[in-house]
């Protein structure tokens, strides 16, 4: 019997310029682009499957859920040396968050053009199940 589904094909940013996210997320995450269109750009990190779409809408749209006691984006990108990714980041002038350390993970969040909330962690050893299952993935 075959899978029903086999991984996430696509995360869908809303975006109010194009061009100008479109330029960001190439520049601050060094994407490959897949396609190009007035309404929706398809970019790709290097050599992943996995598509960024960047919809046009007219105003900005939540890109994370609240708990109550935090503000959670609804994907994350993930980083294997959070430390590298905060100063790259910063020093490209993405406004980030400071580094967070919970339960086995490091992360931030930083902001796009539109002011969503993109999430960047890091699984650490110490959470063992997430950590074990990613590392069978990791290329450097």
């Amino acid at each position: 019997m075959g899978k029903i589904v086999s991984k996430i094909s696509g995360i869908f940013i809303p975006v109010t310029d194009m061009k100008r996210s479109t330029e960001w997320y190439i520049k601050m995450f060094d994407l490959d682009v897949i396609q190009i269109s007035d309404v929706c750009t398809g970019l790709a990190f290097p050599g992943e499957a996995t598509y960024i779409n960047l919809w046009k809408v007219e105003r900005p749209q939540p890109t994370q859920f609240d708990t109550g006691a935090y503000k959670i984006p609804y994907y994350n990108f993930e980083s294997f040396d959070i430390e590298y990714s905060h100063t790259a980041l910063i020093e490209k002038g993405v406004e980030c968050m400071p580094i967070v350390n919970s339960d086995g993970i490091r992360f931030f969040d930083c902001l796009d053009p539109d002011g969503n909330r993109i999430g960047i962690v890091e699984e650490l050893p110490s959470s063992t199940a997430f950590y074990e299952h990613k590392q069978k993935y990791r290329q450097d």
